[in-house]
């Protein structure tokens, strides 16, 4: 995978341990490849875990029959081995996959205004590096779903943003269906909650009147 120059520029900006941060949270970014039943194949973002894990949203996932995780132009494939379809939030297995894992931190650490990172696999074999700030954090199961001003687009899903320090605080998810098109990423945090499997529907996607309050029309 090519990096783009625009993050060279920003490490140039950060300080020492700011810039290493940085520069080893792009060598944790991945493609994700989903493919249907009808031959096509959807593709999403991924970040890696240890263990030879990664982690992505699970709807870069529906319908697939086969998964496969591309890394530096070497697909491998993945099994989903966790499946938290509530929250959004699946974990693979890739036997052999030789990404560097994400350092983790608490995404309730944050507040309005702070600094973030997020890279973007989904795109050919180029990272796409975007900024953006937190616009808001709305606390839930034991973390904090972001709102946040980075522009990722459909296909960014399951990419990983990180914080200042270049340590994994969510997955970028959604964007909410109102005219303002707010944006939101998934908490680290949710990687270790009990999963509810009678809940397979997105809590993001769910009847409105389910939905948490900042989801609400």
């Amino acid at each position: 995978m090519k990096y783009p120059t625009l993050l060279f520029i920003s490490l140039i900006c950060s300080a020492g341990a700011h810039a290493q941060g940085i520069a080893a949270a792009i060598q944790t970014t991945m493609r994700v490849l989903a493919t249907q039943t009808d031959g096509s194949v959807s593709v999403g973002s991924g970040v890696a875990l240890p263990g030879e894990r990664v982690a992505t949203a699970c709807h870069v996932l529906d319908g697939a029959t086969g998964i496969k995780v591309s890394y530096k132009y070497v697909a491998s494939p993945a099994t989903l081995t966790r499946q938290d379809r509530a929250r959004d939030l699946c974990v693979l297995s890739v036997p052999g996959l030789a990404a560097p894992a994400a350092k983790l931190a608490r995404s309730s650490d944050l507040k309005p205004g702070d600094r973030l990172l997020a890279f973007s696999g989904a795109f050919g074999n180029d990272v796409r590096l975007m900024m953006g700030d937190v616009i808001g954090l709305h606390p839930m199961d034991g973390g904090s779903v972001i709102e946040t001003s980075v522009p990722f687009v459909v296909g960014d899903s399951g990419g990983g943003l990180f914080n200042n320090d270049g340590d994994l605080v969510a997955l970028l998810a959604f964007i909410g269906g109102t005219p303002r098109e707010a944006r939101y990423a998934i908490p680290v945090e949710w990687l270790d909650a009990e999963i509810d499997g009678a809940k397979t529907t997105p809590f993001w996607k769910d009847e409105a009147a389910r939905r948490p309050g900042f989801l609400q029309p």
